[in-house]
This record gives C-alpha cells, structure tokens and sequence, in this order.
C-alpha cells in the first residue's frame, strides 16, 4: 500500500528536541527539505518511501499504529521514520536517524 495524501501529518513531541541534539546540520537540511517533499506527496520519488516491517503486530498495537514506513533522508544512511495510524488518518513522522539509530529506536519502541 502506498500513503494516502488524505491523511494528516504530525511531528512526534520529542521528534524536534531529538533531531536539534543528534543530527549534523547539514542534514538537518537535507530533512527539511525531505520532510516538505514527504508533506506534498508522501510517496515521493526521491524519498523511496517503503514499509519498515521490523515491528511485530504486538508492539504496533501497544504503540497504537497500524504500519510502520521509513523513507531516504540522503543515501548515506539517514532515514525517517514514520507510524501510520488508519484509524485516525495520521501519518506520525516518529525518529531520524543513521541505520543504526533507526536500528535501535524501532527495536525499543
């Protein structure tokens, strides 16, 4: 399934606080842009948005989401993380990061 552009899009509170103290600005840049594309056309050709099937059904259902997507932040191995909650139409833009902590934050959630 690819995203819907019906749904609405929020930022996870800690989400700014995480990014401002973890990610080098040049990337930060790069998000910003990245998170505009996402806004316009959540499948957006540069973003190669594509499910994240890490998270089993149990931890979808305590987090209270239905799928978990990701998408490029640049080709070095930054990436977005995004939950998809059907049942209120949201797409919840949730972490960024390197592979690893992409890696390690779905694995905690």
């Amino acid at each position: 399934m690819s995203l819907d552009r019906t749904y609405r899009i929020r930022i996870e509170r800690k989400f700014a606080d995480w990014v401002s103290k973890n990610i080098p600005s040049q990337i930060k840049k790069v998000l910003d842009r990245k998170l505009k594309y996402f806004s316009e056309n959540p499948n957006h050709p540069s973003l190669n948005t594509k499910p994240y099937p890490a998270l089993t059904d149990k931890v979808k259902k305590q987090l209270g989401i239905d799928e978990v997507y990701e998408f490029y932040i640049n080709r070095k191995g930054y990436r977005c993380v995004v939950f998809v909650d059907h049942t209120n139409k949201e797409l919840i833009i949730a972490f960024a990061g390197n592979h690893k902590q992409v890696e390690r934050y779905v694995k905690n959630s």
